[in-house]
């Protein structure tokens, strides 16, 4: 069975699918679902919770471009322009064989690239999750969505405590506004870290470290730099958003930051190991047609495989 090409490949295109699939799925459906969010309380005085609820301008759809469909272009734009202008002795030109089906190098490097990105964003997003439940951060806004009141039958609130109790801490309260949605409460508790954040530093910090790992040739150094500093720039701009729109505070926005650069850092170096080159012994097509002589090497990536 594994002697076969096509069942080689065919089997680990399977396993990659499964893999992401259990990690995604337990991120986005089956944590959600069934961790409870940590009950923290608050004190009056506290002025972090007092900013004024503001409508944030990146969305969830924002997000997914960012940390999806840019990333994945990125990969097949990079992969591409290396396959077009990369001379052959320099480069690797592993072709795979699928039914009698050569598939270009560019493809299966793409193929390993982005399968390399998905499993660290889904590990991002088991960690934000996780996170994010076990803290129970309250938002900047809290006190302007949730409006909490305390005591038999909700009968006290902040407005009317005295001066001396307004750093006694109420864990045991219930929010009031009725013009918030459930959805807003809901999140009104998941401050730390701050998720756009960790997933869009871990998505710009992996395009950094890719671009320099393919981008090698002196020729591209303009190129690779031009590319990081947009990456950088964008991961920048959605930090000053969560923080503008008081949607996180400052440490939640740095703790995503540092969460997402360290999961960039383990998906490119210990899982991909973009940086690390291996010999491997590169086949040679005499002229007689013997396929089974072997000469030469080359140096290659070995994204983990």
């Amino acid at each position: 069975m594994c002697g076969n090409p096509n069942t080689r490949l065919l089997s680990r295109l399977v396993i990659d699918f499964l893999i992401l699939l259990g990690i995604y799925g337990a991120a986005l459906v089956v944590l959600p679902q069934q961790l409870s969010t940590a009950q923290r309380g608050f004190h009056c005085s506290d002025a972090s919770l007092k900013y004024p609820y503001r409508q944030p301008w990146l969305t969830k759809v924002h997000l997914t471009i960012g940390v999806v469909a840019l990333p994945a272009a990125f990969v097949l734009v990079v992969e591409m322009l290396r396959a077009a202008v990369v001379p052959r002795s320099a480069e690797l030109k592993q072709r795979f064989v699928f039914v009698g089906v050569r598939i270009p190098s560019f493809i299966s490097e793409c193929y390993k690239a982005v399968g390399v990105y998905l499993f660290g964003l889904g590990l991002t997003l088991l960690a934000i999750r996780l996170t994010k439940h076990s803290t129970g951060r309250l938002r900047p806004y809290f006190f302007d969505v949730c409006q909490p009141r305390w005591g038999e039958e909700g009968g006290e609130s902040c407005s009317g405590l005295p001066v001396e109790n307004s750093t006694r801490y109420f864990e045991d309260f219930s929010c009031t506004e009725f013009a918030a949605s459930e959805d807003l409460l809901g999140i009104v508790r998941h401050s730390f870290p701050s998720g756009f954040v960790s997933s869009s530093s871990y998505a710009m910090g992996f395009l950094v470290l890719y671009s320099q790992a393919r981008l090698f040739a002196p020729w591209l150094r303009l190129v690779r730099s031009t590319l990081q500093l947009a990456c950088g720039s964008l991961a920048l701009v959605v930090c000053w958003e969560r923080i503008s729109t008081y949607q996180n505070h400052l440490t939640d926005v740095a703790a995503g930051a540092a969460l997402g650069g360290v999961m960039a850092l383990f998906a490119t170096v210990l899982v991909g190991r973009l940086f690390e080159e291996v010999r491997v012994k590169r086949r040679q097509w005499p002229r007689n047609e013997q396929i089974y002589g072997y000469a030469g090497y080359y140096n290659r990536a070995t994204y983990g495989y």
